[in-house]
């Protein structure tokens, strides 16, 4: 009786095995099966950001990039900005400018940013409980070439304005950088391209600033001023600028090295 009670133990112990060993394989199969289209989607969903990413940087030069961010426009009409200010302090007689027709050449201009710097130097965080201002008192125009000298070499280009299509670009920068499906080395990379786009635009105000300082030198009559040119002004930032394509490179290389591009198109797998 004990050899048949122990056999039947043994036989137990082996079915709940053999059962334990079948649920587990059943399971695997199982979740092969059930998360294997949930993968695939996945993966599907995957391919459209990788090919939204690639439209975007693919087979685009340093020309390009900077034509699509619309910065030698941007450069263009901050520095005329500048040079209307110029003109109102020095030759507010001799020129005349024709307001009209710089409504009509400031309309691409959609936006501004304003430095930090500049904010903490000359805004006042103010209350709701904080008493109103008083009205300024019109003062009379400065017309001492001295005084006004000295306050033109205090000009800062402070808020620098940007076009539609540089909002536009940053836009679509900041769409493919939000999307969760990515891997986050790539979003960061994209974050950092979006970075450097910033870092120019804020360029273009340190730029035109400095410039500024140079203006009485290089245009100190109202003829000179007539033939005012912004080129040299845009020198200056293309020197200074921060370079898109590299950045754009390694974004490249980042989705070539996930998606193994080059193995497919050869057929040979690395291990």
């Amino acid at each position: 009786m004990e050899r048949i009670e122990a056999l039947k133990n043994i036989v137990n112990i082996f079915f709940f095995i053999v059962v334990a060993v079948i649920t587990v394989l059943s399971y695997l199969q199982a979740r092969k099966t059930l998360f294997a289209p949930i993968r695939t989607e996945t993966f599907k969903l995957q391919l459209k950001a990788f090919e939204e990413i690639l439209l975007y940087f693919q087979n685009k030069s340093e020309s390009d990039f900077l034509n699509s961010f619309d910065l030698d426009k941007i450069v263009s009409l901050n520095a005329l900005r500048m040079a209307d200010a110029y003109v109102s302090e020095f030759f507010p007689n001799e020129i005349k400018v024709d307001v009209d027709e710089r409504e009509k050449l400031y309309s691409p201009l959609v936006g501004g940013i304003v430095s930090a710097e500049h904010m903490q130097k000359y805004f006042e965080k103010v209350q709701p409980t904080d008493p109103a201002m008083p009205d300024q008192v019109a003062s009379e125009p400065i017309t001492n070439p001295a005084i006004v000298l000295a306050r033109w070499q205090e000009y800062e280009h402070a808020l620098v304005e940007y076009t539609k299509e540089f909002n536009d670009q940053v836009r679509e920068l900041e769409k493919l950088a939000a999307s969760p499906i990515l891997p986050k080395s790539l979003r960061d990379m994209i974050g950092e391209f979006h970075n450097k786009a910033h870092k120019n635009l804020t360029l273009v105000g340190s730029v035109v600033g400095n410039f500024s300082r140079e203006m009485p030198k290089q245009f100190p009559r109202a003829g000179d001023m007539r033939k005012f040119n912004p080129n040299g002004i845009w020198n200056d930032f293309n020197d200074q600028r921060v370079q898109f394509e590299p950045e754009a490179k390694k974004i490249l290389e980042s989705i070539n090295a996930y998606l193994r591009i080059e193995d497919l198109m050869t057929g040979s797998p690395k291990p």
